[in-house]
């Protein structure tokens, strides 16, 4: 019963937070906003952007993998990648969990050992959003307090917390700094890959992820101006790592409810006034683009899928081999016996009757 109501929580974590928004929300306000946007320009773009993220994407994994897990190629991680996309509509850990689970299966490495690859990349991409993040403070934050952003004195601490912990992760893994208690961590097998990593190799993915975040700032640069609304690139810089940060995270389906929210909390302050109820405006984008770059990826990963489950699953033929080969190995120790028994009786009577 806890495992299922464990399971069930992000659901009802989700619903209830999209109740909320639309509860609180003129509907009739989200149906004027999504009646006077752009598609044309909403759905040609978001296919856009979902190709180059998807690509780049599986371009940022193919030097994590070849450092810690195999020597894969783009073409086969693209292929991988694509296949997550099914898992990613439920939870971002499950379609982690579906990438490692595919390269253990191709390549014949330990699965943990993929998974604890992947689990870095994670640990990096915080780290790429906390340089998104200072460097969108740095030169953004007087757009953020001229626009009324009701959050913009709290950015500070949000980045000295993932610095923070940043800071500290790479103390405890690279200088060997227990805290105290914490040594326990360098025995699990899932952070093996941050005990090989190195100032070095952070040095190279972290930019390289970075640039594939900056993938999603272009997404809403591009798309907010659907629905009459205009954001500066150097805002962005500091939305979209926040936004990116509740998405990962797995306490809702796939970021659904919080993203939303999140939206509302960072977009409204600039909506322009023409275009009525700021929170319904933004709820009315916040609704079209995540449902519609699910679509897109599930396209995505349906045309992978076939070849992806040929590589790591076994054919009828490899199966029916595999079946004969266990009977006649069952078979083979009764057969030497029966052929010892035929030989010898022969034998004996042969002798018996010579004599």
């Amino acid at each position: 019963m806890s495992r299922r109501l464990k399971r069930l929580l992000p659901w009802f974590l989700s619903l209830g937070i999209v109740a909320f928004l639309f509860l609180t929300t003129d509907l009739a306000a989200v149906g004027r906003a999504l009646e006077s946007a752009d598609w044309p320009r909403l759905v040609g773009l978001m296919a856009l952007v979902t190709l180059v993220s998807f690509v780049a994407d599986a371009a940022t994994l193919v030097p994590l993998l070849r450092r810690f897990v195999a020597p894969v190629d783009f073409k086969e991680v693209v292929a991988i990648k694509g296949v997550s996309y099914f898992l990613n509509a439920l939870n971002y850990s499950l379609a982690a969990g579906g990438m490692a689970w595919l390269v253990h299966r191709k390549h014949a490495v330990p699965f943990t050992r993929a998974f604890s690859a992947l689990v870095l990349f994670f640990f990096i991409d915080i780290i790429a959003l906390g340089v998104m993040l200072s460097v969108g403070w740095l030169f953004g934050r007087d757009l953020l307090e001229h626009g009324g952003a009701p959050f913009a004195a709290r950015v500070p601490i949000v980045i000295a917390v993932v610095w923070a912990v940043v800071l500290g992760t790479w103390i405890y893994w690279n200088r060997r700094f227990d805290y105290l208690v914490f040594g326990f961590f360098r025995k699990l097998k899932i952070f093996q890959c941050f005990q090989e990593a190195r100032s070095l190799d952070y040095l190279r993915l972290v930019p390289i992820r970075i640039s594939f975040i900056l993938v999603y700032v272009l997404m809403h640069l591009l798309l907010l101006p659907a629905f009459g609304v205009h954001i500066p690139f150097e805002a962005l810089l500091i939305y979209a790592p926040l936004i990116t940060f509740v998405q990962v995270i797995p306490a809702t389906i796939s970021g659904l409810g919080a993203v939303q929210g999140v939206m509302v909390a960072l977009f409204s302050a600039h909506v322009p006034a023409h275009l009525g109820d700021p929170q319904a405006v933004i709820i009315a984008y916040s609704t079209v683009i995540g449902p519609l770059m699910m679509l897109m990826r599930l396209v995505i990963g349906y045309c992978f899928v076939a070849a992806v489950t040929r590589a790591v699953l076994p054919s009828a033929t490899e199966i029916e081999h595999a079946r004969e080969e266990e009977e006649s190995a069952a078979l083979a120790p009764q057969g030497v016996a029966g052929a010892a028994s035929v030989g010898t009786t022969p034998t004996k009577a042969v002798g018996t009757s010579d004599t």
